[in-house]
């Protein structure tokens, strides 16, 4: 009699413990991880589009800069396919730079994930000289995001240089230039946005320089025409830093 009382208190006491551990598990409110809610990113044009998880009630979306600790843009109520426009033309800035973060909020709680894209490259290989001494060439966007063109200068042994953006002293801010360049063809900018001076990843655009870096000043004592010499070509990019290239080019003879 004793024994089967002790068995009945020992199964009662196993079936009290499992009971307890079952009762203590919450899987649907631990919180989300980024990967779970954020499915997939990619940039297009001037846009961050981003795609968010059906299976989250998503209150808000933000990009910030993690390194400044700035807040961009935010989203309430955000649609699964979220999209920030990360990439401005007509004031030459752009936010697709390293420190770009995103931030959304959840019912479950909040996650951050690092936008990080390899960073925009210019490349161009061969510069023309057009009908009126301007420069003439392609850029190629490398990178995987985004490449603005802040500005292009043409310096060297040419008639007519530019500073070298990549000298010790150039401040291009103080400078206040433009981006010296525009679109040609069918990038020819069409409205004051200036969409032509973006390059997305992997793409290859025309541009013409609104200056004539090739023509011969009229006071100039040097003969330019009949052989080659060798000049300098330097993209600044919206998003901090610059490419250089030295090119060949022959001017025509001079009368």
């Amino acid at each position: 009699m004793n024994r089967r009382r002790v068995l009945a208190t020992l199964s009662a006491a196993v079936f009290g413990t499992v009971a307890g551990c079952t009762e203590s598990l919450s899987f649907g409110n631990d919180p989300p991880d980024a990967e779970s809610v954020i499915t997939s990113y990619h940039y297009e044009e001037t846009e961050l589009v981003v795609q968010l998880s059906e299976e989250f009630d998503i209150e808000q979306a933000s990009i910030y800069d993690s390194s400044s600790d700035t807040q961009y843009a935010t989203v309430e109520q955000p649609p699964l396919n979220c999209r920030f426009q990360v990439v401005f033309p007509d004031r030459l800035e752009t936010y697709a730079t390293k420190s770009l973060h995103l931030e959304v909020k959840t019912a479950r709680g909040t996650v951050t994930e690092w936008i990080w894209k390899g960073p925009a490259h210019g490349y161009t290989s061969t510069v023309d000289v057009g009908p009126e001494g301007q420069a003439q060439f392609d850029i190629t966007n490398q990178g995987e995001t985004p490449l603005l063109v802040r500005f292009v200068a043409i310096s060297g042994d040419v008639p007519n240089p530019t500073v070298d953006p990549q000298h010790e002293s150039f401040d291009l801010s103080a400078l206040g230039f433009g981006p010296g360049v525009l679109g040609t063809g069918p990038s020819r900018p069409q409205s004051p946005n200036r969409s032509d001076l973006v390059v997305s990843p992997g793409e290859t655009a025309p541009f013409e320089t609104t200056y004539a870096p090739f023509a011969v000043p009229e006071d100039s004592n040097a003969e330019w025409g009949g052989t080659d010499r060798t000049g300098e070509i330097t993209i600044v990019q919206g998003s901090g830093g610059s490419t250089k290239y030295d090119f060949t080019y022959r001017l025509d003879e001079q009368e």
